[in-house]
């Protein structure tokens, strides 16, 4: 019985694992799924953790690594293994183990924060190359580029880098706010992988805890005063003019507004429910908001929500 269920569980982690595959591959070689696949390859991963546990899920990880570097490149294998891979074995162990969704999402995007931070430093330290320099250089290029194009076609000079200098940031800037990009980019990545899973696994009998909806999110007291502290400190430590404190301070307030730019859009979900608008008309116009001037409008509404507790969602304050 027990050699029965241990090839049961080799046969369903082989298949697993090569669905991985297929799916890293085709992400790969079909751009316009690269990022679909991005949030789909921990799916299997995990998949394999729920079914058969942490060593055949390792396993699946050691073996899609080993394809990928062989039929793709080691870059690319090592990268699977680090960030996605981890990923799947988190998310995995945290569904099986029924923790919170807050939990679950914090312990998926530190995963996917430190690996990627690791990322960085061994593509520094063995290929000798410098991402973030890498990028900036990429970003240098375009900006050469749309510069040319635009004067060959007579816009003026001085609209040219106008227009530029709002869109696309200068190299300083980019190393400035890395730190804070790969937490966004954790928590984004996280969620969205989550929301996957959810729709996924619920389809193999697991019980996955749903996400709520976006017009019930809110900023707790507890983070309110997390984030309020890192600005302050990052402030103070400006004014003492401590090392590296500018970089500290701007990537405080990248946080701040990302939050509460979130509670914004929450809020806005919120009262366009009240007012049964459809769920993709609400969508349209929620993005045409994030992504105009109007932006900084959402972060306003963001601050005033949590400082008035509109909706009432915080059970621990008052409603105003």
């Amino acid at each position: 019985m027990q050699n029965r269920t241990q090839t049961r569980s080799i046969v369903e982690a082989g298949l697993l694992t090569a669905i991985n595959v297929v799916l890293i591959l085709a992400s790969i070689y079909l751009p316009f799924l690269y990022f679909i696949g991005l949030f789909l390859w921990p799916m299997p991963i995990a998949l394999i953790h729920l079914r058969h546990g942490f060593k055949y899920s390792i396993l699946s990880v050691i073996a899609t690594g080993s394809i990928v570097a062989f039929t793709v490149d080691p870059v690319t294998a090592v990268t699977f293994a680090l960030i996605y891979g981890l990923l799947g074995l988190a998310m995995g162990y945290c569904i099986k183990n029924r923790k919170s969704v807050l939990l679950t999402i914090i312990i998926m995007s530190a995963v996917v924060f430190i690996s990627t931070a690791v990322i960085v430093k061994i593509s520094g330290l063995i290929l000798g190359q410098d991402i973030i320099k890498t990028m900036t250089e990429m970003i240098d290029e375009s900006v050469k580029m749309a510069k040319q194009m635009y004067g060959a076609i007579g816009v003026p000079q001085e609209q040219i880098d106008s227009v530029l200098n709002r869109v696309i940031p200068n190299a300083d800037i980019i190393k400035m706010i890395f730190p804070s990009t790969m937490i966004i980019y954790s928590i984004v990545t996280s969620l969205i992988s989550y929301l996957f899973a959810h729709k996924i696994f619920n389809r193999f009998g697991y019980n996955v805890e749903r996400i709520k909806p976006l017009s019930e999110w809110y900023v707790s007291v507890k983070l309110a005063t997390a984030i309020f502290a890192i600005v302050l400190i990052s402030f103070l430590l400006v004014l003492m003019k401590v090392n590296n404190s500018a970089m500290y301070y701007f990537n405080a307030q990248i946080l701040f507004n990302f939050v509460f730019s979130i509670n914004g859009i929450a809020a806005v979900d919120y009262y366009f429910i009240k007012k049964n608008m459809k769920g993709t008309l609400r969508f349209l116009i929620i993005l045409m908001i994030a992504t105009s001037p109007l932006s900084n409008l959402l972060f306003i509404i963001g601050v005033l929500d949590y400082i008035f507790n509109y909706r009432g969602l915080d059970y621990m304050r008052i409603r105003r």
